[in-house]
């Protein structure tokens, strides 16, 4: 629960931090498309290239960053498997056994896998997740949808549930570690014995969890109706965002990247994916 990366702001004053949330939104979905469009070596290595970048223009500690890969490890050994043994080449087989063959072929298009799932994960939380607060992330995907009130779509309830989702992640995590405190101080063992027996012993833990979750919402439903909330109609914001001109110019970087992303592919080097 400690490697899950929303919700948690680290507020460091970094060039990334002061980027408009609106902006930020857009600079990230055009990372996600540049690396689904890298296919070369060298456009991969750009790739990771921009990622340490971003890292460090953040001024996130990079032992803080790699925290977040460790929730997609798992992801990240079977993709890397099933590329590397799975991938027909052209080549000569490097090795052969049973239904397992493994080419030149596979390892590198394994390795570019692993490095565009690793990028996009990084990339991922130093735009949203370390420089972003989650009001910041609600506030923002609220004014980009806000076309879509017009065909009757309740945007700003939509963009509150993203929010109290976002903003309790953190305190679930501190309630699923203090249950499981609790939990092994009265003799409940949770790295012991079978598969069953470990996902038994996980009930202990589930069922306090929901209970304090269901009482934490009446608890916040009740608090927003004593505040008289009934949504967005006529709700003005404290908070007005604006663009500047840094904004405009990280747009231009990002659309750049992306630029020579696609250039770079060109220059194949005999190992496209």
């Amino acid at each position: 629960m400690r490697s899950i990366t929303l919700g948690q702001y680290y507020p460091t004053g970094s060039v990334i931090h002061s980027i408009d949330g609106r902006m930020r939104i857009i600079l990230l979905l055009l990372f996600i498309v540049a690396s689904f469009v890298c296919s070369g070596p060298l456009s991969f290595a750009l790739l990771a290239s921009f990622t340490l970048g971003l890292v460090f223009l953040s001024k996130v500690p990079l032992k803080t960053v790699l925290r977040s890969v460790r929730t997609i490890i798992f992801i990240l050994v079977f993709t890397f498997v099933i590329n590397v043994f799975f991938t027909t080449g052209k080549s000569e087989p490097l090795f052969s056994f049973w239904i397992f063959t493994l080419y030149r072929e596979g390892i590198f298009r394994a390795l570019f896998m692993a490095l565009r799932v690793l990028s996009l994960v990084i990339g991922t939380s130093i735009l949203i997740s370390y420089t972003a607060s989650p009001i910041e992330i609600t506030h923002s995907l609220e004014a980009l949808l806000k076309p879509l009130e017009k065909i009757r779509i309740p945007v700003h309830s939509f963009s509150m549930m993203m929010f109290i989702a976002l903003r309790f992640i953190p305190t679930l995590s501190d309630d699923t570690d203090r249950i499981m405190t609790a939990q092994r101080a009265r003799g409940v063992d949770f790295s012991k014995g079978s598969l069953f027996s470990r996902v038994r012993s996980l009930i202990s833990v589930m069922v306090p969890l929901f209970v304090s979750s269901f009482r934490r919402a009446d608890e916040l439903a009740t608090a927003m109706e004593c505040r008289c909330y009934h949504g967005g109609e006529g709700r003005t914001s404290m908070r007005v965002m604006r663009l500047h001109a840094s904004d405009f110019v990280a747009l231009g970087i990002f659309i750049l990247f992306g630029a020579a992303v696609i250039a770079l592919n060109r220059f194949d080097l005999g190992l496209t994916l």
